[in-house]
């Protein structure tokens, strides 16, 4: 069983960012795919203030989209700067991004362990 270093990356970005950001993504040495999910959000600023013509009160809960990766963890500096340079717009509520060692991994296909498991 080959157990080399790997780290789980989830990232949280704008839905209308995703294709900028997935193209970076494919530029990155190490890239083996990802994961998407829609969710909703709210960070520390919550919501805004009910703006002109707006009736009641604000959902605070702003759409995003979860990118879920893992990665050989000399490839997770390149993977996280495609990430945050795509998806980048500069305004308040661009996401974050979260890195975390990943214990073990295996392909169900072939039974391959560790980082043979992320390889296409």
């Amino acid at each position: 069983m080959e157990t080399g270093a790997m780290n789980c990356i989830v990232a949280f970005i704008r839905p209308f960012q995703l294709d900028a950001v997935v193209d970076e993504l494919r530029h990155v040495h190490g890239f083996a795919g990802l994961s998407t999910s829609v969710v909703r959000g709210m960070g520390v600023s919550g919501a805004h203030p009910p703006r002109s013509g707006e009736r009641g009160e604000v959902d605070p809960f702003e759409p995003m989209v979860r990118l879920e990766l893992v990665c050989r963890a000399a490839d997770v500096i390149g993977m996280v700067e495609a990430i945050q340079q795509a998806g980048r717009t500069g305004n308040s509520g661009d996401g974050k991004i979260f890195v975390g060692p990943v214990m073990l991994a295996r392909r169900i296909r072939t039974g391959e362990w560790g980082e043979a498991a992320l390889r296409p």
